[in-house]
């Protein structure tokens, strides 16, 4: 008992700190981040010690997801392994991860909230941000990435849309037979997405269902395909994009600076 106490207490000493920091930087997404893994925290720390809960408090606690917007959108971003549309994370996450929807208005205000952070920050970490166009390094109307993953992984070229979702198509597949395999996720929903992806996949018969190896299968012959000279284009504009400061790299140019 003493061992656990010890780590709880330790976490919550780390999110104070990294809480004050937060508020040195007036980042207020972090904050309110950090604020809901930290009641979470001491929840669990109160249970240890066999102190009553607060039924005044309880249902807050318990009605906040234990995984903020930001960490929600990441970690399905970093399943499908590509730039993708709000609605394509909502969906998959829905279908992956399930839990407390991910809204629209919330994944609006969060691509916002995440510039400011950045533009202010004090703490390092992974940022959500949009995917640039390779044309001008504007953002991407509503298609977002990692901070985590390199510039030629958030550009978009002309044909990089048809290997994103070829991608996507690989590795939600992989997903999907794990998922089979008894681990997290909605078999149904699972499915009815791999049927909605595999129509946008040349050589996938529209009329019947397709399993999702045979999914994998043929998105990834298509990938291996197409890939390469999507890849070059990528990479030319990625060296390019490499000469613009920090945050351009990360959140695009604006319109009067491509006029």
């Amino acid at each position: 008992m003493k061992k656990v106490l010890d780590e709880v207490e330790g976490q919550m000493a780390r999110l104070r700190t990294e809480m004050r920091a937060a508020a040195e930087a007036s980042d207020t997404a972090l904050l309110r981040d950090l604020r809901a893994r930290l009641e979470t925290t001491q929840g669990r720390w109160f249970t240890l010690l066999g102190v009553p809960a607060d039924p005044s408090t309880t249902a807050v606690v318990e009605s906040r997801p234990l995984k903020s917007v930001r960490e929600r959108v990441l970690q399905t971003l970093a399943l499908i392994g590509a730039p993708a549309s709000q609605k394509t994370i909502r969906a998959v996450h829905e279908a992956f991860f399930g839990g407390t929807p991910l809204t629209s208005a919330r994944m609006a205000s969060l691509r916002r909230d995440e510039e400011r952070s950045f533009s202010g920050r004090r703490v390092v970490r992974t940022h959500v941000c949009p995917a640039l166009l390779t044309e001008s390094f504007r953002p991407a109307r509503s298609v977002l990435t990692s901070s985590a993953w390199p510039l030629h992984q958030r550009l978009l070229a002309p044909g990089t849309e048809q290997i994103n979702h070829l991608t996507m198509a690989v590795n939600l597949a992989d997903a999907a037979a794990e998922t089979a395999d008894g681990n997290d996720g909605d078999g149904d929903a699972i499915n009815a997405l791999l049927a909605s992806i595999a129509a946008d996949i040349p050589g996938l018969p529209g009329n019947k269902p397709a399993s999702a190896a045979r999914i994998r299968e043929v998105a990834q012959r298509e990938l291996d395909r197409t890939l390469p000279a999507d890849l070059a284009d990528r990479d030319q504009a990625a060296r390019i994009a490499a000469q613009l400061p920090a945050a351009e790299q990360m959140f695009g140019t604006s319109a009067s600076q491509n006029t």
